[in-house]
């Protein structure tokens, strides 16, 4: 059975060894909000007490995640994960400069949660960690890697997509918008809090 569908989260604008089956995550807004969230520089947003919280962030830390984008290592990464985004709302993303079409990587093994299209995202993918910790957002494709489906099991490093300019991103700025967010109480995958993944990428962008 496909997992739920789910649309952008947050986007750019001008200047996931698989575990057992778990249940579905709960069904998404046909169009999900921005994060309302203000995020800690490595970790995410203030939430003392939340149960599992300092444990999810440091496995994460423990397992790093690779470069989502072939041939790109962390130091050619802009920070732009606090940057403004239309007056409005702030990025809670890294935007991943690359050539079009150059390949784009999966940052850690798991499972694809969904594939599709949105406005603001163009063509995008999410995907699971193993654990189901963490959900990881890819958007303005060019296109999807042939063959790839809801429920997929991926390893890192496998080549998912590539990177263009749909949805709202500048047609001359091809990009990778790549997105980290905590999957929390089995909440809706695109309302947890987002963190930067600057700080986790241990890995250049290689593929397999």
């Amino acid at each position: 059975m496909a997992l739920p569908l789910l649309l952008a989260v947050v986007s750019c604008g001008p200047a996931l060894k698989p575990l057992p089956p778990m249940a579905p995550l709960p069904e998404p807004p046909s169009e999900s909000p921005s994060p309302g969230y203000a995020a800690a520089p490595v970790g995410d947003r203030n939430t003392a007490g939340e149960p599992g919280r300092e444990v999810a962030i440091e496995s994460l830390r423990e397992r790093g995640l690779l470069v989502p984008v072939k041939g790109i290592v962390a130091s050619q990464i802009p920070d732009s994960y606090d940057a403004a985004r239309d007056g409005a709302r702030v990025h809670y993303a890294l935007d991943i400069l690359a050539k079009r079409g150059t390949p784009v990587l999966a940052a850690d093994d798991g499972t694809i949660l969904h594939i599709g299209t949105n406005a603001l995202g163009g063509n995008v993918i999410w995907t699971a960690d193993p654990s189901r910790r963490f959900a990881f957002y890819y958007a303005h494709l060019d296109r999807c890697a042939k063959g790839l489906h809801d429920g997929q099991q991926i390893s890192r490093g496998d080549v998912i997509g590539y990177v263009g300019t749909s949805g709202n991103a500048p047609k001359d700025t091809p990009h990778l918008h790549f997105q980290v967010v905590r999957i929390v109480n089995g909440k809706r995958y695109s309302d947890g809090p987002p963190l930067n993944p600057l700080p986790f990428f241990t890995q250049a962008g290689i593929t397999r």
